[in-house]
C-alpha cells in the first residue's frame, strides 16, 4: 500500500466508514482543469465542459495510474487513444452517463495520454467532461472531495494529473491550421467501404495535414468537411445556396450559425503560425457545370481575407487541388485569388501539386482517384515540407528551424 492509500484509508477508519472502497480512491479531473491541454477548436460550456465538432481536435494530459478512463458524451464519432506513444485504438464514446475506458493494467507510474477525435465535423458535437484515473493520488483541480479531512490529506498528495501547460508556455510550439474538404478530413482512409460505415473507415489524424504537421512536431488545427467547396457544394444545385468555406471558417463547429450553440471563434486563444488552405476539389467536380471565373476568384479571394483577418500573423498557403483529374484552370484561378491578395499585402502564396505531372499515382488513392490512403496522403505531407518550413511566418516563430530537425516519429 502506498504512502498515500494508507493515509486515506486511515482518514476513513477514523471517521468510522472502515476501510474506504479502491473506487474512492479514483481521482475525477474536471475538463476546466489547467492539467488537461487542448489542441483544436474546442468551446467552453457554461458547467465547465469543453465540445467540439471539428475532425482532429485532440487533448494531452499526464497522468499517474494503471487505468484510465474518459467522460466523454458522443453518439456518433470515433476517438483514437494513445498512451505513452504507443499504436492508437480507435474507440466509441460507452453509452450516456458511462465512463468510458482508455486504458487499464498500464505499469504502476506516469504516463502521457493523447486523445484525438478520428472523424470529422458533420459527424457532430462530442461533449468531454474529464478524465478519470485509478490513482490513490488525487488531483488538486478536481474539487470533488466534499470532506475537510480528504481535502487536507489531498493537498499533501502528488496530483494525479499533472499540467503540461507549463511546459508548452516556455517553449513555443509550431502550430498550423488546415482548411479542406474530404481529402484534409481522411475520407475513407482506414478501411473498405461496406456499406454505410463511412465514419469508421475514416481517421483524420492520418490525412496529410497532422502527418505533415507531426513531422514538423507541430501542433494542429484541422477545419475539414466532406463535400464542401468554395463556391459550390458536392452533388449541390446550381446556384448552391448551402454553407460554404468562408462562412463555416468563422465559427468553433463546422456548421456555421445553423449548429445550436455555436459560437465564433476566438482566435487569440489557440494563435497558429500558418494556415494551409486545401479547396477546390467539389468546386469543380461536376462535369455538367463548374463555376465561373469572376465568382470562383471572388469568393477564394474572400476566404483569403477572412483567414487572414482572424490570423493577421499567419502566412496563408494555398494549394492546387489534389486530385490531377480536376481541371488546371481550379489551379489558375486560386493563383489569381493569392496574387490579388498578395498585392493587398497579406501574406499569401499559391502552390500548384501537379505542375510537373501527377503528385500522386492511382495507387496512392483509395480506388476513386481522389481521396488518397494513408500512404499516399504521407506523399503529399513529405512534398509539402519544404514549402511549410519556408513559409515567413513559420521561420519568423523559429527562425533556426531546418529540415534536418523534422521529427520521423509518425
Amino acid at each position: 500500500m502506498t504512502k498515500t492509500s494508507a493515509l486515506f484509508q486511515g482518514l476513513c477508519l477514523a471517521a468510522g466508514l472502515g476501510l474506504c472502497p479502491a473506487a474512492a480512491l479514483a481521482a475525477e479531473i474536471p475538463a476546466n482543469s489547467p492539467a488537461i491541454h487542448y489542441e483544436g477548436r474546442w468551446q467552453e460550456e457554461a458547467d465547465g465542459s469543453r465540445a467540439a465538432a471539428q475532425g482532429a481536435v485532440y487533448i494531452k494530459a499526464a497522468f499517474t495510474g494503471t487505468k484510465v478512463s474518459v467522460k466523454l458524451r458522443d453518439g456518433n464519432n470515433r476517438w483514437l487513444v494513445t498512451i505513452d506513444g504507443q499504436p492508437a485504438k480507435k474507440i466509441t464514446a460507452a453509452k450516456a452517463g458511462q465512463p468510458t475506458l482508455l486504458a487499464e493494467n498500464l505499469p504502476a507510474g506516469s504516463h502521457a495520454l493523447r486523445l484525438e477525435r478520428a472523424t470529422e465535423g458533420l459527424y457532430g458535437i462530442s461533449h468531454f467532461d474529464g478524465l478519470i484515473t485509478d490513482s490513490a493520488d488525487l488531483t488538486d483541480s478536481a474539487g470533488s472531495n466534499s470532506s475537510p479531512a480528504l481535502k487536507a490529506a489531498s493537498a499533501k498528495s502528488a496530483p494525479s494529473i499533472r499540467s503540461q501547460n507549463s511546459r508548452l508556455s516556455t517553449t513555443k510550439k509550431l502550430r498550423l491550421e488546415f482548411v479542406g474538404d474530404s481529402i484534409t478530413a481522411g475520407f475513407r482512409n482506414d478501411g473498405q467501404k461496406r456499406g454505410r460505415n463511412d465514419a469508421d473507415i475514416e481517421d483524420g489524424s492520418m490525412s496529410f495535414a497532422p502527418q505533415l504537421a507531426r513531422r514538423l512536431g507541430a501542433d494542429y488545427s484541422v477545419l475539414a468537411k466532406s463535400g464542401e467547396g468554395v463556391v459550390h457544394n458536392w452533388g449541390a444545385a446550381w446556384p448552391d445556396k448551402g454553407l460554404h468555406t468562408e462562412e463555416r471558417y468563422r465559427w468553433t463547429f463546422f456548421g456555421g450559425a445553423k449548429v445550436k450553440g455555436n459560437t465564433l471563434w476566438q482566435s487569440e486563444k489557440l494563435p497558429v503560425d500558418a494556415v494551409i488552405i486545401a479547396m477546390g476539389t467539389n468546386d469543380f467536380s461536376d462535369k455538367k457545370r463548374r463555376p465561373y471565373h469572376n465568382e470562383y476568384v471572388k469568393a477564394y479571394l474572400s476566404l483569403i481575407r477572412t483567414v487572414h483577418a482572424m490570423n493577421p500573423q499567419a502566412s496563408i498557403l494555398c494549394l492546387e487541388p489534389l486530385p490531377a483529374m480536376i481541371t488546371p484552370v481550379a489551379g489558375l484561378w486560386i493563383e489569381e485569388a493569392c496574387r490579388t491578395a498578395a498585392a493587398e499585402g497579406l501574406p499569401v502564396s499559391y502552390l500548384p501539386l501537379n505542375s510537373h505531372g501527377p503528385l500522386l499515382a492511382p495507387e496512392d488513392f483509395v480506388g476513386d482517384g481522389t481521396h488518397p490512403t494513408k500512404a499516399g496522403s504521407a506523399k503529399l505531407a513529405d512534398f509539402l515540407l519544404s514549402h511549410v518550413v519556408s513559409l515567413p511566418s513559420v521561420q519568423a516563430c523559429h527562425p533556426c528551424f531546418r529540415l534536418h530537425q523534422v521529427r520521423q516519429d509518425y
